[in-house]
């Protein structure tokens, strides 16, 4: 018993130095997570406040600071992806373990135990290759990110990087495309909806696969309940729920002529307009624009 416990003890300094080696090399850049700037989508409007069009550069993203977002899409997010994001330090120790018992049976990678943390590094500054050098830097990286940021912090930067889908990138952006709603009024079908699409952006896009997005945010309310986090009157009421979604193109651009203009200007004094997240206000009047517009097709 005591050669057991002794051979288990020295598997446990090897495996404690093998890991403090890493932590000491690891030079991953992770400055983009802490110092987050991400492409936002600048907005155009006409003299009464009437949006003409979106313009981004390759990610159209609206930003949704920390107290914008509703505490019922955060619970949500947390029951689906995290359980215990307020309590660990960027990794799930039990989970870990539990994923790696399969993973040794399997002799490969078939299950994962990714936090939050871990995500949001994923998606910023690794791949996602299946190896176990990728997950050790994972692992080592969300430890160092939880000593830099608050859990605030990390769930912010988590909603406003994922994609949701249908070229949305944020939770903002992904509620205005596809309910046409702000964070504050969705239900939560809806925030249930959103949640569950950064799983697969693609197979659950209510816009295609509306029974599947509908599958997986019933997986969402139904986890929540279980939790005791929702009521029971809650969690029937949300699963008979159909939301309204729409298909709408990203830029919405309602005078393609006048926008082209307006941003050939722009650019010479804010070169980053298309990706600042600015608000610009033209003098035009969308309304006066169609008239004149119709005048002149009947006229022609």
């Amino acid at each position: 018993m005591k050669h057991i416990f002794s051979f288990f003890t020295i598997i446990a300094i090897c495996l404690l130095v093998g890991f403090m080696y890493f932590y000491s090399q690891i030079r991953v850049d992770i400055s983009t997570i802490i110092d987050y700037k991400p492409k936002l989508t600048t907005q155009i409007f006409d003299r009464n406040g009437n949006l003409v069009a979106n313009i981004f550069d390759e990610e159209n993203r609206h930003y949704a600071q920390y107290d914008e977002i509703p505490q019922r899409v955060i619970e949500s997010l947390i029951a689906i992806e995290d359980t215990s994001f307020f309590e660990h330090g960027g990794i799930n120790v039990e989970a870990i373990f539990r994923a790696a018992i399969k993973d040794i049976k399997a002799m490969a990678l078939v299950e994962g135990a990714s936090t939050i943390t871990q995500q949001l590094i994923k998606n910023m500054v690794l791949t996602r290759d299946k190896k176990f050098t990728r997950k050790l830097r994972e692992i080592i990286l969300a430890i160092k990110i939880e000593d830099e940021l608050t859990k605030e912090q990390i769930i912010e930067r988590y909603l406003n990087q994922v994609y949701f889908g249908h070229g949305y990138y944020g939770i903002k952006t992904a509620a205005l495309g596809y309910f046409k709603k702000s964070l504050n009024e969705l239900s939560l079908k809806e925030i249930a909806m959103l949640v569950g699409l950064p799983k697969a952006p693609s197979n659950y896009d209510p816009t295609r696969h509306m029974d599947l997005s509908i599958s997986r945010a019933n997986g969402v309310i139904s986890r929540l309940f279980n939790l005791g986090w929702i009521t029971q009157d809650e969690y029937e009421a949300s699963l008979k729920e159909t939301p309204i979604v729409f298909d709408e193109t990203l830029t919405q651009n309602r005078a393609p002529y006048l926008v082209d203009e307006a941003i050939k200007e722009a650019i010479k004094h804010y070169p980053d307009i298309k990706y600042g997240g600015y608000k610009v206000t033209l003098t035009a009047d969308l309304k006066i624009q169609d008239i004149a517009q119709n005048a002149l097709k009947f006229g022609y």
